[in-house]
């Protein structure tokens, strides 16, 4: 490409909330063109291979193709990636498919702009990111995330304020405002939304199955299958909780989980 040309991206994240930061920090740069933005698996698989963009920021968790399924059924288009996800689990098949970088959410306008110097670098000069480069920003990603997530969970005992270790929470279910956190012998209630404690809990332990459930991975008994492509997770304390389809996505992390 010619140095002063744009580079022409493409957004593809089914959260709108994500899409329009992206939008919001990618418009403050002007060596970059929005071609497009999608919001499920599909969509972007055919607008990439349609529009042929110099880059693309994919969302590795999508309904109906995740990100990694995106980029390896490309054909006639071969976009440089930079992954954008909640899981930094997947760091390593970020690096695997090559991507020039991975970006964690949530993410702040300093952290977009050093992926965006990282492209450019990438993309306009010779040498690029090296190997080592990309090998320690994955690193430090995975650091910032484990120690950004809560160890213990403040709730209301008798008029005090005491902590719940997270890996005692067996479920968490929504009360309005509030969460009830379900243990073996006890149900508190936090003064979080479940919207909250799912940015702030995390994911390789407790995931959203439900707009009003969340559970503790390593407390599922089984999974057997409901109407409508529904599934119904059975937890260690008897309790039974649907996966509903909106959520269908995580039923793949909580199989992973144990192969």
């Amino acid at each position: 490409m010619a140095k002063d040309s744009p580079i022409t991206v493409i957004i593809a994240d089914d959260e709108k909330p994500a899409r329009d930061a992206i939008k919001t920090y990618l418009a403050k740069n002007e060596s970059f063109v929005l071609l497009d933005e999608c919001e499920d698996g599909a969509g972007a698989l055919s607008s990439i291979e349609r529009n042929k963009p110099d880059l693309v920021l994919l969302d590795i968790e999508m309904p109906e193709q995740s990100g990694i399924e995106i980029l390896r059924s490309l054909e006639s288009a071969s976009p440089h990636i930079v992954f954008v996800t909640a899981y930094s689990d997947y760091a390593v098949q970020a690096f695997e498919e090559n991507a020039i970088d991975y970006l964690l959410k949530p993410f702040d306008g300093t952290r977009f702009d050093q992926m965006l110097s990282r492209v450019i670098d990438k993309m306009r000069q010779e040498s690029g990111i090296t190997t080592k480069a990309l090998v320690d920003g994955l690193q430090q990603l995975q650091k910032l995330e484990k120690e950004k997530y809560l160890k213990k969970i403040p709730v209301k005992r008798k008029g005090k304020i005491s902590f719940v270790p997270v890996e005692e929470v067996i479920w968490i279910e929504s009360s309005g405002s509030f969460t009830k956190l379900h243990l073996s012998d006890s149900i508190e209630i936090a003064n979080h939304s479940i919207g909250q404690l799912e940015d702030i809990l995390d994911p390789a332990l407790h995931i959203r199955i439900h707009k009003s459930h969340m559970i503790n991975l390593d407390c599922i008994v089984s999974i057997e299958s409901y109407f409508h492509g529904e599934y119904i997770v059975n937890l260690q304390d008897g309790t039974d909780l649907k996966l509903s389809r909106s959520y269908k996505a995580k039923l793949d992390r909580i199989m992973n989980q144990y192969k």
